[in-house]
């Protein structure tokens, strides 16, 4: 199983890999893609949702900075961290 601190939030993303679900990392890009799946900050979308259309992540700018927004409140609130501490990890904050 692989580790995520996001709460489930059907229709557009689950917690936990099921059958036909796509893994994205929240955080990507300059080491962040690691840090992402240390941190548990890892979604899994259908596939339409990830990147098949254009309303998926990879294409739709307002539903990766849902995403973000609500892995940077997620990550907060699990590790007991600051926006501050947030920003010193991943290099800017969301919220």
């Amino acid at each position: 199983m692989e580790f995520c601190i996001m709460n489930d939030n059907y229709p557009f993303w689950r917690n936990c890999r099921e059958p036909g679900l796509c893994r994205h990392e929240i955080f990507f890009g300059t080491g962040n893609r690691r840090l992402s799946i240390e941190d548990g900050l890892v979604v899994f979308l259908a596939p339409e949702m990830h990147n098949v259309t254009n309303y998926g992540v990879h294409f739709n700018r307002d539903f990766d900075l849902k995403l973000k927004k609500a892995g940077e409140r997620a990550w907060i609130d699990y590790y007991g961290k600051s926006k501050e501490d947030f920003i010193k990890r991943y290099g800017r904050n969301y919220l």
